[in-house]
């Protein structure tokens, strides 16, 4: 190829958004003259892509809101074949979101264009005679080992990549993290882990709260630290921010990962 590649990443939720990240940061230093564009979210855009559709309006949590937001996810698909139909890519990688990210699969693959799935569909665990499903996809990226046979197996090409997790740097002794958080480490911590998806959060934090609350109530002593997420809304309690260069601990590691501007705990007033 003599001109820079094209390549078009897509991510439909904020793990996704986080995983797609670290992969057009690697693409870049491989390949510092290809073009990015995306369907994703901050994470995406940090890392060096232009964002041309947000993820945040198409996140859904349950059967009723995905059917809500089915005509939304119809005219994206929409706008992304017309992308394709004009030979706009190269590449196209595809990052989990397997309701939505199967469809532009297909939709590449009859433009002509190769499909990178990073993450597969767990069908090993939840529907073995969908692989089939996954024919428009060139290449197969898993990050479980057994994953690689399992899919081979029924014919579609997959390599296993390692897990992400492993990319990121441990966490700090629990003592350590604690202090970093301003928590007693003599003291028991509830870590409370309500989601990462803007919906999910506004439904389960209520639960998620009373829950705490009641606990402190019988356990004064416990400390709570929730992992919270930039959109996230959390009533009832008091964001401290990080500094840059701190690290969660491990009761609220479901935020690791996420860019240290933006890597935040709650502390609540119980």
């Amino acid at each position: 190829m003599s001109r820079a590649p094209r390549i078009y990443i897509s991510a439909g939720e904020p793990s996704g958004d986080a995983h797609a990240a670290a992969v057009v940061t690697a693409l870049k230093r491989r390949l510092p003259g290809a073009t990015v564009e995306a369907f994703g979210g901050p994470d995406l855009e940090a890392a060096g892509a232009a964002v041309l559709d947000r993820m945040e309006q198409f996140s859904v949590v349950g059967f009723v809101e995905a059917l809500w937001k089915l005509p939304a996810h119809l005219r994206l698909l929409r706008r992304v074949r017309l992308g394709f139909q004009a030979r706009r890519y190269d590449l196209v990688i595809l990052v989990d979101y397997p309701g939505y990210h199967l469809r532009v699969a297909a939709e590449a693959a009859a433009a002509g264009i190769p499909v990178l799935y990073y993450i597969a569909p767990q069908m090993w665990a939840w529907a073995p005679g969908r692989v089939r499903k996954l024919a428009a996809v060139r290449r197969l990226a898993v990050i479980l080992p057994f994953e690689e046979a399992f899919f081979r197996e029924r014919g579609v090409a997959a390599t296993f990549v390692g897990h992400p997790l492993k990319d990121r740097m441990p966490p700090p002794p629990r003592a350590d993290a604690r202090r970093r958080l301003g928590l007693d480490p003599a003291r028991p911590v509830l870590g409370l882990f309500p989601g990462s998806r803007a919906q999910e959060v506004k439904r389960l934090w209520p639960a998620f709260r009373d829950a705490a609350v009641r606990v402190v109530a019988a356990r004064p002593d416990v400390q709570v630290v929730v992992a919270g997420t930039a959109r996230g809304r959390y009533p009832a309690c008091t964001w401290r921010i990080r500094s840059p260069c701190s690290r969660p601990p491990t009761p609220v590691s479901a935020s690791r990962g996420r860019p240290p501007s933006r890597r935040r705990s709650l502390t609540c007033p119980w």
